[in-house]
């Protein structure tokens, strides 16, 4: 028997009306409903009463179904003890029990307060905080539904500081308020918004939903909705139960962003006020910058799969590493301005502000003319002639009427009209379709003028929609770890490619640079390299990956065959023949990145690319513990060998 359970036993046979009553598990469940509703016992200055307040007793009475002398009793008895009773998986009958009756008494399923009852400012003095503010919320949780709780907040008339259960606001009825969490820890209970917190394993799910089955922020709110909110008990709180799409990602990114301060032990501020949307793009920047060339968690990563040891002619033992990169058509909004990088304003902008100027510039290309109001053209007969065709084009009716037109169906039946027998007959087209027949549909007049401005605005070009990035270039280890990620604008370009390879290797960590670097335009930027005199990666081998070059490179290239088949570097091809290195890992990489298109071609720049790095950090942790499996010996390369030192 364990030392509460004897402690309990004692104390019942202490206070025989109680031993004569309850049994032991009525006791336990006394307990665990004191030991939630603690906060409201001890009221703000955290004072243990001698007699049970009035609310809580009232509750406890009627969850327990106990007279109120007993719970008088029970208090007495083992109110020592509720503070640290918790049971790791509380029966699901206690979560029950606060859904029907915590709203009636203002009492949560969990106490969220603040975890201080005196200021923490300096200058202060320790001054009691007051001005309690109570906020009915709710709590998704992972295996328990969605919970009702009450969240507490309170004051320093001081320094008018605000203490809530994660975090508190400095001046926090000011403009610039600031919000401090209480340390470096992802907190048991997340707040994301003011009356909604979440589990920290319900958020663990979201993203691996996301890093695995590519999920979307629907799917998972549906997911949730219909399977893990599956307590047969509504809750009689006022507020709504059901998850919905932006409290999913409001959640994801506030999880990564604490997860990424805990884990270099970084205490997290953020803005109080403003939009909720724009809460966390501080440091969603901070963070992108940093992930930018070498910020991966894994980009020292090594392993038996992408380094090997060979003997060299020389009968002396080299180490050599391999990774290839490649770029995949994942792709965000971006200014429409050729190569500009600039973050959009709002998603509905066409350029960046440095660019916004050329909003008031006639779209259509080569003219630079004023546009006129109301319009996106300048007063020019055939560019405004463009500019209304579009907006024509963009129209549902246009295009499924041009569908019909395009199938040979002139006519449109009316609705009620008499359609005849129901026998098969021979299928309306522009072959067996009468002249009488041809009449055109009421909505003809509004769309038919298309084909007579086609003449006009054929040689008219120009776009009047939002621009977009490129791809994205990857580049990954021949194990499968991707140790860099970066956005391409224009094109992959092989300056661009030059660049982004300078990044994920910089000069400082030379030991960094791999022995191989596989690429299927590898032949292109060999040249490049040659022409202008870069000697970056002269002590790198830069062959062509091997499925592109026996399908993609011409046997008649003198240039490419000498330095970029990979047949030429025999320290690739093992004792039997097969290739020592994978050289398509970025193509396998790539199938599993490109899934994220349709989840991330609206965000915004800052979550876009947060996003994406997250999602790389995750894939590779799941690689690295399959490595670690397999026996590979994944590990870091050691910092004197990226700093140039020897083997």
């Amino acid at each position: 028997m364990s030392f509460l359970a004897t402690d309990i036993l004692q104390r019942l046979i202490s206070h025989p009306p109680l031993a004569q009553t309850l049994k032991f598990t009525e006791v336990q469940r006394f307990l665990e409903f004191t030991h939630r509703i603690w906060p409201e016992i001890v009221g703000k200055r955290g004072i243990v009463p001698i007699a049970l307040p009035s609310q809580p007793a009232v509750f406890l009475s009627t969850v327990l179904q106990l007279s109120p002398a007993l719970i008088t009793l029970c208090w007495t008895a083992f109110s020592d003890l509720a503070l640290a009773f918790h049971e790791s998986e509380p029966p699901l009958s206690v979560d029950d029990a606060f859904r029907i009756h915590g709203p009636t008494h203002h009492l949560g399923a969990e106490p969220l307060v603040p975890p201080v009852h005196k200021c923490l400012q300096n200058g202060c003095g320790g001054k009691m905080l007051t001005h309690p503010v109570i906020t009915e919320a709710r709590l998704y949780t992972l295996l328990r539904g969605v919970l009702p709780i009450y969240s507490q907040s309170l004051y320093c008339r001081s320094c008018h500081t605000r203490y809530y259960p994660t975090y508190f606001a400095c001046e926090a009825d000011g403009a610039n308020a600031r919000r401090y969490y209480y340390s470096s820890d992802i907190p048991t209970f997340i707040h994301v918004t003011e009356s909604s917190f979440i589990e920290p394993a319900l958020c663990k799910l979201f993203e691996t939903q996301m890093v695995t089955a590519h999920a979307s922020a629907e799917s998972i709110t549906y997911i949730y909705n219909l399977a893990l909110n599956s307590s047969t008990i509504p809750n009689a709180a006022r507020l709504q139960n059901q998850l919905n799409d932006e409290f999913v990602w409001d959640a994801f990114f506030l999880h990564a962003v604490l997860r990424d301060h805990s884990s270099r032990r970084e205490v997290l501020n953020i803005p109080h006020g403003g939009p909720q949307r724009h809460r966390l793009d501080e440091v969603l920047a901070q963070r992108n910058y940093r992930m930018f060339g070498t910020g991966q968690e894994m980009w020292a990563h090594t392993c038996n799969k992408c380094m090997k040891i060979y003997q060299g002619q020389d009968g002396n033992w080299y180490q050599m590493t391999a990774g290839v990169h490649d770029g995949v058509a994942v792709r965000n909004i971006s200014c429409r301005v050729h190569e500009c990088s600039e973050p959009l304003p709002t998603q509905k902008s066409r350029f960046c502000l440095y660019h916004s100027y050329l909003d008031q510039e006639c779209y259509i290309n080569g003219c630079a003319n004023p546009v006129e109001s109301g319009f996106s053209t300048c007063r020019q007969e055939s560019h405004r002639a463009h500019e209304l065709q579009t907006q024509k084009k963009n129209k549902a009716m246009f295009q499924l009427h041009n569908r019909l037109q395009s199938a040979g169906i002139y006519q449109l039946p009316r609705a009620g009209a008499d359609s005849g027998p129901t026998t098969t007959t021979a299928p309306t087209t522009a072959s067996n379709v009468s002249p009488s027949d041809n009449a055109p549909p009421p909505t003809e007049e509004t769309v038919s003028n298309g084909s007579d401005n086609a003449a006009s605005t054929s040689k008219v070009k120009g776009s009047n929609s939002r621009g977009h990035s490129h791809n994205e270039q990857l580049f990954v280890r021949c194990c499968g770890v991707i140790i860099n990620r970066a956005t391409m604008f224009g094109s992959e370009g092989i300056s661009g490619v030059l660049t982004f390879l300078r990044a994920t290797f910089p000069q400082k960590y030379p030991g960094a640079l791999p022995s191989y670097i596989f690429y299927d335009n590898n032949c292109q930027f060999a040249k490049y390299l040659h022409a202008n005199k870069i000697h970056d990666f002269d002590k790198v081998g830069l062959p062509v990956d091997v499925w592109h070059f026996e399908c993609k490179h011409s046997a008649t290239d003198l240039f490419c065959q000498l330095h970029c088949n990979p047949y030429r570097f025999r320290e690739l091809i093992g004792e039997n023949g097969s290739w020592v290195f994978n050289s398509s890992a970025a193509e396998q990489s790539n199938a599993w990145f490109g899934k994220f298109q349709n989840i991330v071609r609206e965000m915004p720049s800052l979550r876009y690319n947060f996003f994406l790095d997250e999602m790389i950090a995750l894939h590779n942790q799941k690689v690295v513990e399959e490595l670690h499996r397999t026996g590979q010996n994944p590990h870091f390369i050691p910092d004197e060998i990226l700093e140039g030192g020897s083997v």
